[in-house]
């Protein structure tokens, strides 16, 4: 009579199930480390630090420092407490963690007096200015429009000056002074203008500040240290991202300078980043490479893309 098998397992079965168990850990440890590593190279930030006790240079890195002494020596402070505020703020990951953030309500406003695509805009106290942009994509704007959020109403409009980019600008402003830089000229994907000018906004009164060494199209543009400092943005191809970072110092909408200086260049360019300073630091954020080109041969620079070519 034959005899059904007593159920043991050899110790090679064993072996072969543990091995099997032990590659597919080392594959998800791998994989994992691997995300998070990527996750830290294509950071988001760019962060300009100025010179420490230790280094004498500039220096840019992807990681977000937002500690940082807050004190207010002209505030009124508590009974029996004569220090500052101390804020450390760690950012981390959002692999890792979600960072709480007020809740935002938002609200419609009227409209605007034009549709625009790809224009400016910057914030003076309870007054919002808004310049250029495209109409259609064969037609630009060369006129600031104001919207007053005290009386939530659009008015004031008035002209810029024609040899002014019409989108793609960079733009920043000391609390009166409105600098406006680079940027392309006319329609469609037409070349950029070196071309900088700076509004005055109580007088509504332009003027004009030296020309970058070359044009960009909507580079990081933030004053820092005295200093209008322009990163970035797309070069004359309109598709290739650069590196270069130029500054000049300003002083009441006027430039101290005749030539723009050359920077420590950012790691990672490309147009349409933002850029804020917080803590002493430059602060670069997100942004877009690569765009659209102007049609090889085409003689009103009609927009392609990258991979259409002439005929």
């Amino acid at each position: 009579m034959a005899r059904f098998g007593t159920g043991k397992h050899t110790p090679g079965k064993y072996v072969f199930l543990l091995s099997c168990v032990i590659l597919l850990a080392l594959v998800l440890l791998a994989d994992f480390l691997w995300a998070s590593s990527s996750s830290s190279r294509s950071s988001p930030y760019r962060v300009l630090r100025p010179p420490s006790s230790s280094s004498s240079f500039h220096y840019w890195s992807p990681y977000l420092d937002l500690s940082m002494a807050l004190s207010a020596p002209n505030a009124k402070q508590s009974e029996g407490n004569s220090k500052g505020i101390k804020l450390s703020v760690k950012v981390l990951n959002s692999t890792f963690a979600d960072i709480p953030a007020p809740q935002l309500e938002w609200e419609e406003m009227p409209e605007a007096p034009v549709s625009r695509l790809d224009g400016a805009a910057i914030q003076i106290k309870d007054l919002f200015y808004v310049f250029a942009g495209y109409g259609t994509i064969d037609y630009v704007h060369s006129h600031v429009d104001i919207y007053n959020f005290t009386n939530n109403s659009w008015g004031g409009r008035f002209d810029m000056p024609r040899e002014m980019a019409n989108s793609h600008l960079g733009m920043a402003t000391d609390g009166r002074y409105i600098y406006a830089v680079t940027g392309q000229y006319g329609p469609q994907c037409r070349s950029p203008t070196n071309r900088n000018f700076v509004l005055d906004t109580e007088t509504k009164k332009w003027n004009e500040l030296p020309p970058l060494p070359v044009p960009r199209y909507a580079p990081a543009t933030q004053l820092w240290r005295d200093r209008l400092h322009v990163m970035g943005g797309s070069k004359e191809d309109r598709h290739e991202p650069g590196l270069d970072h130029w500054s000049l110092a300003v002083k009441n909408g006027k430039a101290l300078e005749q030539d723009w200086t050359t920077e420590i260049p950012i790691p990672r360019g490309g147009p349409h980043r933002s850029c804020v300073v917080a803590n002493d630091q430059l602060i670069v954020i997100g942004g877009q490479e690569g765009d659209f080109m102007a049609k090889p041969g085409s003689p009103i620079y009609k927009c392609s893309r990258r991979h259409e070519k002439g005929n």
